[in-house]
């Protein structure tokens, strides 16, 4: 494996399948406290960025005028598409595009989601200037993410979320968050902290893991001493194999000044 990480695309257009039929992300415990945050409104021009197979955005869908899924990987779309068609949803459409370079004017959306996708974003800063740049005054921006417990923690955190998928990028640290959003010109409204237990054999075929990269997963998990592996949510079977782990996601509401 080199240092630069995988291509967000080409990581979830290849897994796409997966992904659409999976429970964690279609329906995990980040998204209704994620729609609680946003407080869907019927006048609301919804933008889900790295929308993924459309699961938020489809959430959104009915409490709202239109939503807009964003996401690099076609295949990814292809899953919402579908879905939105069975379902009957006419008021959203997926489209192809990046998150740091948002294809809208000014102003042209009252609400801004993105649910488990900005740990992939090489330029969050980017993101962030993007999405207040396309939020109207008074907007929001509502986003889920998974989060370093320590700044000490977060580069052997990094090294393990990239071993089991390359396109993996950073896992910040709530206070990196707090300080990311202030510079973009966000007020940090309200905020929760939702865990997610993810069982390891689960979340490594998840990601389509060989079975070396399993094995140097549980070899990196094993660099940790016991305080730290409790720090980084680790749980072991009793034969002192890696079993699961528990990740906490941030969902944060921001709003434009």
């Amino acid at each position: 494996m080199t240092g630069e990480p995988r291509s967000s695309a080409a990581q979830f257009n290849a897994l796409a399948d997966r992904y659409a039929t999976s429970e964690v992300h279609r329906a995990g415990p980040s998204l209704p406290v994620l729609l609680a945050l946003a407080a869907p409104e019927p006048a609301d021009v919804v933008l889900d960025v790295a929308t993924g197979t459309g699961n938020t955005a489809l959430a959104l869908a009915p409490q709202v005028a239109h939503v807009t899924g964003l996401d690099l990987a076609q295949a990814m779309l292809a899953h919402a598409q579908d879905r939105a068609a069975r379902e009957g949803t006419a008021n959203a459409r997926f489209v192809v595009g990046s998150a740091e370079a948002l294809p809208y004017e000014d102003g042209h959306f009252t609400l801004v989601t993105s649910r488990h996708a900005p740990h992939h974003f090489r330029q969050v800063e980017r993101f962030l200037a993007e999405a207040f740049r396309v939020l109207a005054p008074g907007g929001r921006l509502v986003l889920a993410d998974q989060i370093s417990v320590s700044a000490g923690l977060q580069p052997w955190t990094d090294g393990y979320q990239r071993l089991r998928d390359p396109s993996h990028f950073a896992q910040r640290t709530v206070a990196a968050w707090q300080a990311l959003t202030a510079a973009a010109g966000f007020r940090w409204a309200a905020s929760e902290i939702v865990p997610y237990r993810l069982d390891f054999d689960w979340w490594t075929t998840q990601a389509g893991c060989t079975p070396q990269t399993v094995q140097a997963l549980q070899a990196h998990a094993a660099r940790l001493d016991s305080e730290q592996a409790r720090e980084a949510g680790l749980h072991f079977g009793e034969a002192g194999e890696l079993v699961a782990h528990t990740e906490p996601m941030l969902v944060v509401r921001l709003e434009k000044r």
